[in-house]
């Protein structure tokens, strides 16, 4: 049988059997593949990475009638560490994988959306989000830090300068731990991880065909001609809606004109764009809307991206 290579993410795993492990991964070449990897939780196998959430990895396959593919090999390419010691970028980095892994058909490659989500994990891998100091806090503690046993915080003190720092080499990939924070805005890093997330969710968006439309009426079409003042929008109609089309949609929400050209800057460009303190709820309660009814469901870790 002939057998594919691919770049993968792995975005979900379940255990098999003793040995064995079923891990779902979003490749770059073929799009989401389930693959079963014999002998994958043996301590010595002939795989030389754990399928760990988010480990990316070189894998070789072989396709089966059955839809669940042979592993043959897997060697990691690349792995973010640094992520399990700051809580609020471990969880945008498990949102990126749970978005991979139910939102996309099998074998249905988006290059784009791959890349996307590697700039995104390499973005949180190598940075820390801080937060101003709370009232009374010495600066010591930061909300979100992850402790480690009962030591003091990995984050340093808010604003601290942090040099990078490289992991150790694993089959000739390093992982970066530490290197400087996130770019502050107003607001402090969570605005900032705020953006990247949203930037990567209007990617995801736009691969499956659903980007929404905020220039015209999503249903008639007519431009809007005032881009700051406040319109209805619908994620089933596919964006703003005129005051004629509005009332007729039934999951319409109006949403200020400040929020919908912060959207509009995201979708040109990137995590770059700012997240102002006083649009930023509105605009991941929107683009949280949109993604929901793209799945079918809210995502799980939807509510600990946003939490505050």
């Amino acid at each position: 049988m002939q057998s594919e290579k691919a770049l993968a993410i792995v975005t979900r795993g379940t255990d098999w059997s003793e040995t064995s492990r079923i891990t779902t991964l979003f490749t770059r070449e073929f799009g989401k593949i389930r693959a079963l990897a014999k002998g994958g939780r043996r301590l010595k196998s002939n795989f030389d990475v754990a399928f760990d959430l988010l480990t990316v990895c070189e894998v070789v396959f072989i396709r089966k009638a059955s839809g669940l593919e042979l592993l043959t090999e897997a060697r990691m390419n690349e792995q973010f560490p640094a992520l399990r010691k700051n809580l609020p970028a471990l969880y945008a980095g498990y949102y990126v994988a749970e978005l991979l892994a139910e939102g996309l058909q099998d074998y249905d490659p988006h290059p784009v959306l791959f890349d996307a989500a590697l700039a995104i994990l390499r973005a949180l891998g190598r940075t820390a989000v801080f937060y101003p100091e709370r009232e009374g806090s010495t600066g010591a503690e930061e909300e979100g830090a992850v402790r480690e046993g009962e030591g003091a915080p990995v984050s340093q003190a808010a604003g601290a300068d942090s040099p990078v720092e490289l992991g150790p080499e694993v089959n000739g990939a390093r992982s970066v731990e530490r290197t400087a924070p996130l770019r502050t805005e107003a607001g402090g890093g969570k605005g900032s991880l705020l953006a990247t997330v949203s930037a990567f969710e209007l990617v995801w968006l736009q691969e499956l065909g659903y980007s929404p439309r905020l220039d015209a009426c999503a249903t008639c079409g007519r431009e809007r001609l005032s881009p700051t003042a406040r319109a209805f929008f619908s994620p089933l109609a596919g964006g703003v809606l005129c005051p004629e089309c509005g009332p007729a949609v039934a999951d319409r929400r109006m949403v200020s004109g400040d929020a919908l050209l912060c959207i509009r800057d995201l979708t040109a460009r990137g995590a770059e764009t700012a997240l102002p303190d006083e649009t930023r709820a509105e605009v991941r309660q929107v683009l949280g809307y949109a993604v929901s009814c793209v799945l079918g469901r809210r995502p799980r870790m939807l509510n600990y991206v946003d939490a505050r």
